[in-house]
């Protein structure tokens, strides 16, 4: 009788555990439709991710659009070429990036969506990661979540410290999330100074439970990117991490499951 009050209190903990890991689709459900496409986003709501990631850059007339590259040309599926920073929306919007060389002709008429579009799709269904991968566009991005009213529902990516320090003098509620590959106890020194609600390691950090319980003592989550396999799925889901960044999130549901 005790052996099974005992199993019951273990299987309760670890379910409590796994429960605390989040599962966000890296680029939307990339390893089935293309990068950071509305199609992509669907299919990450569809397969119930706790929130799809986006990347976001800046065109020449300044409008928010979701992209990872700072140029169209690798993903782009009718040969359009051309940086980011140097077209006008209204170029952009006639390239399709439906990723040709991993999908084929199956999403060819996919385009690049604006962060509005994205956030509209998104709004009431799942929770969304913004990776902002320039500098000065805090403003516009800030004033795009707060037209939606979508701020509960986004936490906000960077690499680059002085945009997530602009974000947090802009906003001091807002979550963001800083970006590291090599994270060390500097690094959430570094986070608490701007206020940081966690940071995103990436495969240079080898997360440990001493390393997670000494962020966690300092009030800062930690997440990893791009975790795709399922051993490292399921040991830092074990350990408690709090959010697993995969172009996988129907593999990692299922272990959480």
């Amino acid at each position: 009788m005790n052996r099974i009050i005992i199993l019951t209190v273990l299987v309760f903990l670890s379910m409590h555990i796994n429960a605390q890991t989040k599962i966000i689709a890296h680029r939307g459900f990339s390893s089935i439709a293309p990068e950071n496409t509305l199609i992509a986003f669907q299919k990450a709501i569809e397969c119930k991710a706790d929130y799809f990631e986006l990347d976001v850059h800046k065109t020449k007339n300044d409008s928010i659009v979701v992209i990872h590259d700072s140029s169209v040309d690798r993903t782009s599926s009718n040969n359009a070429k051309g940086k980011i920073a140097e077209m006008n929306y209204s170029d952009l919007a006639t390239v399709k990036v439906g990723y040709s060389e991993k999908f084929g002709d199956k999403y060819e008429h996919e385009k690049i969506p604006t962060l509005r579009e994205a956030l509209e799709l998104a709004k009431g269904k799942i929770k969304v990661c913004i990776e902002i991968k320039i500098y000065g566009a805090e403003q516009e991005i800030l004033k795009i979540i707060n037209d939606l009213g979508v701020k509960e529902d986004v936490i906000l990516f960077s690499f680059y410290y002085p945009v997530l320090a602009k974000i947090r003098q802009l906003d001091k509620n807002i979550p963001i999330l800083f970006l590291i590959n090599k994270a060390d106890k500097m690094t959430i020194d570094y986070a608490k100074i701007i206020e940081s609600n966690a940071i995103g390691v990436g495969y240079g950090t080898i997360v440990t439970e001493a390393y997670l319980e000494f962020a966690h003592n300092n009030g800062i989550e930690v997440w990893k990117w791009t975790v795709n396999e399922v051993d490292e799925m399921q040991r830092l889901i074990d350990l408690g991490l709090d959010g697993i960044i995969t172009d996988f999130p129907d593999k990692a549901l299922k272990l959480l499951n």
